[in-house]
């Protein structure tokens, strides 16, 4: 009889609706954490590409996975400007 109502339950519009929306919530979450993995990765071989492999670069990298989307996209744009390690660790202070 539960197996029923369970079936029953599942067809209705509002459990559908409900299912429909739970799931573009997790395609949205799974892209934002896509988007913010590239841009860690991206942000990790420019600045190494930049500064080379520097002890303090390495450990302002650990940092990145800390900072939100929109910080990262921000360091993005501040990486031009950087001349050396000290603006990228002056950058980094909040």
């Amino acid at each position: 009889m539960l197996a029923l109502q369970d079936i029953e339950l599942k067809q209705t519009r509002f459990y559908q609706e409900i299912a429909v929306e739970e799931r573009q919530k997790g395609i949205k979450e799974g892209i934002k954490e896509g988007r913010k993995e590239e841009s860690i990765t991206l942000l990790t071989r420019l600045l190494r590409r930049k500064f080379g492999l520097l002890p303090e670069l390495e450990a302002a990298l650990q940092q990145l996975p800390d900072m939100e989307i929109e910080k990262l996209e921000d360091l993005a744009d501040a990486l031009l400007d950087f001349t050396d390690i000290k603006d990228l660790e002056n950058w980094l202070v909040p």
